[in-house]
């Protein structure tokens, strides 16, 4: 898997930090809010997999799944500036508070570095997200920084297009000056693993709990998969020792 790699570039969400869980929890209380209703975060994550594989193409996700949810689970009609207003709210608070990293996230990037592997982090997320991360979320910053962790950061700022577009990946590989067979990509995502196969370049899948309706097919376009972080942080550390 790591043979005459040279380059490691990560997904962030779902895959180092356990924000899929999270955001299921933030539509789940926007829900409650609008609705009265109460929605498992399990529920919202079925709707989000709804919403996307007949939305792929659209160009504002997040506007498109906010009026997804309330005709799904509101009696009437809201004002889409008054949805984003409530979800930004509670996004605000839940990105700050309470956003951790995945279990063995910390230990797997100090082990890359000092096999001296060069990192890339490579998201869809805002750079407004990533500056709450890496400069507000204590139970984040406490265990590493972002910026400081990784060679390069790109995030949606720095590209036109979304996975399963490989832009962000081809972005990451020009910027590094590196070939694509010395790179190797870790996702979590159906999305993300067709953009590390749109860009032609090995992925690691390291399985999400919340992609289970898409799981199998994850695997089918996977070039490897490990089922956590420490099992992958458990491979370096043979691989050091051998």
């Amino acid at each position: 898997m790591l043979k005459d790699k040279e380059v490691i570039i990560f997904d962030l969400d779902g895959t180092l930090i356990d924000s899929v869980t999270i955001f299921n929890e933030i539509y789940a209380a926007l829900v409650n809010i609008i609705s009265g209703k109460t929605v498992p975060a399990e529920q919202i994550q079925n709707d989000w997999d709804e919403f996307i594989h007949a939305n792929s193409d659209s160009d504002v996700l997040s506007d498109g799944f906010l009026l997804f949810l309330n005709k799904k689970y509101n009696d009437k009609e809201i004002n889409l500036d008054a949805l984003r207003k409530q979800y930004s709210d509670i996004e605000f608070d839940y990105i700050t508070n309470k956003v951790k990293y995945k279990e063995y996230a910390k230990e797997t990037i100090e082990l890359l570095k000092k096999k001296n592997y060069k990192l890339v982090l490579a998201t869809i997320s805002p750079k407004s997200t990533l500056d709450i991360y890496n400069y507000k979320n204590t139970n984040l910053n406490s265990q590493f920084k972002i910026y400081e962790s990784f060679d390069l950061v790109l995030s949606q700022d720095d590209v036109k297009n979304k996975k399963p577009d490989p832009e962000v990946y081809l972005t990451a590989i020009d910027k590094m000056n590196v070939q694509k067979n010395k790179c190797l990509i870790i996702e979590d995502s159906l999305e993300g693993v067709k953009a590390a196969n749109n860009a032609g370049i090995d992925v690691l899948n390291i399985v999400d709990k919340n992609m289970f309706a898409t799981q199998e097919q994850i695997d089918n376009l996977s070039t490897y998969k490990l089922d956590s972080l420490k099992d992958f942080y458990e491979l370096l550390k043979s691989e050091a020792e051998d």
